[in-house]
């Protein structure tokens, strides 16, 4: 076989390199430890993934491209034995270490999610997951979850599921067409490929991170070329020929590129996107630096002791730093601070250290696993099934309420009492997340995404000559459930116009989940004030949220002006018959998720008015110039909170009043019919036989 890969000095350099990219790994994990613990300056840590990423496609590819030029063919089985010997020891340690920990320390309603992340991140899909999750409107205020940074883990599996197979595949394509076909043949058309590789993916992160963050952080399209760089790099690089004055400016150019990136980049920061480019070129021109290592490079640095130490279990280190940063404070009952994050941080230090000597180092060197790939294969299976069966343990466990509630405690006055969780609770605190009105069914609250209308949202008597339509947001759609109720009643046709997000108040606003100007929301607003106009309803309902971010110098006037120019067209649509929901409080904690914790203590869960996240000021300006306007508006805070008290309680009788942090489940809404008919100014033509 040709050594037009790598000849045996290049081989010397592989080894020396990886002393090199031991301690480049130590940068990456403390870069992400360091964003993660909250280090204001180095906010940017996070490209410390994107370092990972391009080590890894360099190591590698190298390997088993070092494999195929010796040997003529790659194992699989063996590669694969490898990764599961290497890697799931410690992933499944963590994982099952998680979810005990979470199960002795964090609400009972978060087991559910932390559970399901642990089978994503087991079966390496917590990246598809975490999209998916990310991009539900409804699960915009969920807590991050304990095993959320196994997204990184689950794209380089994802990449290496299809990676060795291509290169197998490329070879035995390459020597069917062409009989005389060196290792160097294969290597270039191989090249070839990963050059595609980049450039589709790379394109497609430039393109779509703007207009989808969330997959784009996440996804394989839009990081597989990160990695695809590093293993373009593992097979040029025994080309590169430097002197070591060129290499030192090469190498450190690299480690200030990676700095600057950490340093200058937010979470605000357009990412990956093109911005990635930094820390990936970072990383490869260090990686180049080190074919002429020298005293004036990098290299020395980057081989001290503690370097080389930290890089040999960065590993288990990245692996145990996150729960131990959202779950530590909880358990030890202290602030969560970057002081305190720095200290929790040591004890993740020793965790990683143990897993390495005890765990990761011990199962790598068996020689049954090395000499017997189908074990190594068993083995992980194994380890995994025991990490599923895990997680169904602790989704089995049921959240139970303690005692009957007597009816005593249906007003808002007792309810502010209530200690106890009821055992009959509804809906019951596990499924409170879906307890939303049917409308979600038709999609009629509109994702974020679409600005068209949906023309399949029309309830109540189809041939009803009354028209009322429910406009605004996910706050108007949350009284969905009396109005449909009171159209039903009275014959009235009921038109949901609702959208994810989007304030009815015409206003710039940046959405925070797509992390940009809310585009979507300005041209659907448009299109449902202009489709309102066509049909000339006789009455409107709307209302919104008061928890907008909106993109103007003065937000304050901006909402006031938003709100009467959507007034405005609404009174003319409507012959003056409109009506304005005040919005309901959002408080700080999912109450369904405090509720699991407090069973016996309800009390905790019942927030005070003046810890919601209004603006009363504000909020009392735009009814009072709604008011003034001539729209009916309704203040539905007696109806979710005791006035005297000024605080609101999480149950109500066997009701529970919120599904989240801010919306109403939809039992409870429907339990309002009776206040909300009463307060509604029905249509003129109906007053003589309400009379």
């Amino acid at each position: 076989m040709s050594k037009g890969f790598m000849g045996d000095m290049d081989q010397q350099r592989v080894r020396h390199w990886r002393t090199d990219i031991e301690g480049l790994r130590t940068i990456a994990v403390g870069l992400v430890i360091a964003a993660h613990a909250g280090i204001s300056r180095l906010e940017g840590g996070f490209i410390g993934v994107d370092v990972f990423f391009v080590i890894s496609g360099f190591l590698i590819t190298g390997l088993l491209m070092r494999q195929y030029q010796q040997k003529g063919r790659i194992d699989l089985r063996s590669f694969y034995a490898r990764r599961a010997t290497r890697l799931l020891p410690a992933a499944m340690t963590v994982l099952i270490g998680t979810l005990i920990a979470s199960w002795i320390w964090l609400a009972p309603l978060r087991l559910r999610d932390i559970a399901a992340d642990a089978v994503a991140s087991a079966l390496n899909v917590m990246n598809i997951r975490l999209s998916v999750v990310g991009t539900d409107y409804m699960n915009a205020d969920a807590e991050p979850s304990p095993l959320q940074h196994f997204w990184s883990l689950a794209v380089e599996e994802q990449f290496y599921l299809v990676w060795p197979l291509l290169i197998v595949a490329t070879a035995w394509i390459v020597h069917r067409l062409l009989r005389r076909a060196t290792a160097h043949t294969v290597t270039r058309v191989v090249g070839t490929i990963l050059i595609g590789v980049i450039a589709v993916s790379l394109a497609l992160s430039a393109l779509n991170t703007a207009d989808n963050p969330v997959w784009s952080y996440y996804g394989i399209h839009t990081r597989a070329w990160e990695l695809a760089a590093g293993a373009l790099v593992a097979l040029v690089i025994h080309r590169v020929r430097l002197n070591t004055t060129v290499a030192a400016l090469i190498g450190w150019g690299g480690l200030v590129t990676i700095a600057y990136a950490s340093l200058s980049f937010t979470e605000s920061t357009t990412f990956p996107g093109l911005a990635a480019l930094l820390p990936v070129l970072g990383t490869i021109a260090v990686i180049v630096s080190g074919t002429a290592p020298g005293e004036w490079g990098p290299q020395p640095f980057l081989e001290l002791k503690p370097m080389q130490y930290v890089g040999s279990i960065s590993y288990g280190l990245y692996l145990w730093h996150w729960p131990i940063l959202l779950i530590g404070p909880i358990g030890l009952g202290i602030a969560d601070s970057t002081r305190n994050n720095l200290v929790l941080m040591v004890g993740a230090f020793i965790l990683a250290a143990l897993s390495f000597h005890l765990i990761e180092d011990p199962i790598r060197k068996q020689r049954s696993l090395i000499q017997r790939p189908s074990r190594a294969l068993a083995m992980g299976s194994g380890l995994a099934t025991v990490t599923l069966a895990g997680a169904f343990v602790i989704v089995s466990q049921p959240i139970a309420g303690t005692e009957e509630v007597d009816d005593s405690a249906m007003s808002l006055e007792a309810a502010v009492e209530i200690e106890d969780v009821p055992e009959d609770l509804t809906p019951s605190i596990e499924t409170a997340g879906e307890d939303k009105p049917d409308l979600y069914e038709r999609s009629c609250l509109v994702g974020k995404k679409k600005s068209e209308l949906n023309d399949d949202c029309w309830f109540g008597d189809s041939e009803g000559e009354t028209t009322v339509v429910v406009f605004g947001d996910s706050h108007a759609a949350q009284w969905f459930p009396p109005l449909e109720n009171i159209a039903q009643q009275n014959d009235w046709k009921l038109l949901v116009e609702t959208k994810a997000g989007c304030s009815p108040a015409k206003i710039k606003e940046r959405n925070k989940t797509l992390e940009r100007e809310y585009h979507e929301c300005t041209e659907w607003r448009s299109s449902a004030l202009d489709h309102i106009d066509e049909i000339e309803p006789d009455m409107t309902v709307v209302s919104s949220t008061d928890d907008n971010e909106i993109l103007e110098d003065d937000p304050d006037q901006a909402w006031l002006d938003g709100w009467e120019y959507t007034h405005d067209r609404l009174m003319s649509a409507t012959d003056g018959n409109v009506v304005q929901m005040a919005s309901t409080p959002t408080f700080s904690e999912n109450i369904p998720t405090c509720l699991s914790e407090n069973l016996d203590q309800a009390t905790r869960c019942a927030f005070e008015l003046d810890e919601s996240g209004y603006d009363f000021d504000l909020r009392e300006e735009t009814l009072r110039q709604s008011e003034d306007m001539g729209v009916q508006v309704i203040d539905p805070l007696p109806w979710l909170c005791d006035v005297e008290s000024r605080v609101c309680p999480a149950i109500v009788g066997d009701l529970l009043v919120y599904r989240d942090t801010n919306h109403m489940t939809a039992k409870y809404a429907e339990s309002l019919e009776t206040e909300l008919a009463g307060a509604l100014p029905f249509p003129k033509q109906w007053d003589a036989d309400r009379s």
